[in-house]
Order: structure tokens, then C-alpha cells, then sequence
């Protein structure tokens, strides 16, 4: 195998990982169908990939329930060292966005 082709292949399987690994984009029609304002689901999705980075993977949201990222949040929270607008920030994304 040429080692071009070898170089290819390692980039598109790194570039498909990192697709993998970033939450979704918020759209309009998500924050119509949350109730909630477009720039919070925006803000939770950018402290989700700040703040929970810090220590792990960053999560997606469909990999719970809507009903359980709460419990989840309030058990991370002090961990993260997060202050409560910035948990219901990512709480409000995770919950919109498991519900797609």
C-alpha cells in the first residue's frame, strides 16, 4: 500500500472520529421545539464541550434519557466547578437535544 493512500486513510479515520465526538449544532426549529432561546442552547453546547473536556469525553446528548441528564448534571456539577446558570445552560442543551 502506498504510503499516500496510508496518510489518507489515517486522516478520514481521524477526521470521522472527531465528527463522532462533537455534539450537534443547535438549530431554530430545536429551540422552537425545546421552548427555550436559541443563544441558550448555543451557550449549554459550548459549555458542555468546555467545561466537561476538562476531565472527560464530551457527551452526547442522545446517549440518555431527556429525564436523566438532570440527576447526571447535579452529580457532576460540583465536580466541574460550574456555577448553577452554567448547569442549566448545558442542562437545557442535553435535554432539547436528546429529545431530536
Amino acid at each position: 500500500m502506498s504510503r499516500l493512500v496510508v496518510i489518507a486513510m489515517l486522516a478520514a479515520s481521524t477526521l470521522g472520529a472527531c465528527a463522532r465526538s462533537s455534539p450537534p449544532m443547535v438549530t431554530a426549529t430545536d429551540a422552537e421545539r425545546g421552548n427555550v432561546e436559541l443563544a441558550e442552547l448555543e451557550q449549554g453546547r459550548k459549555l458542555l464541550i468546555g467545561k466537561c473536556t476538562a476531565c472527560h469525553r464530551v457527551p452526547m446528548p442522545n446517549e440518555h434519557a431527556p429525564a436523566e441528564w438532570p440527576k447526571m448534571l447535579d452529580e457532576m456539577a460540583a465536580r466541574s466547578n460550574i456555577d448553577i446558570t452554567q448547569q442549566k445552560l448545558i442542562e437545557k442543551y442535553l435535554v432539547t437535544m436528546a429529545t431530536k
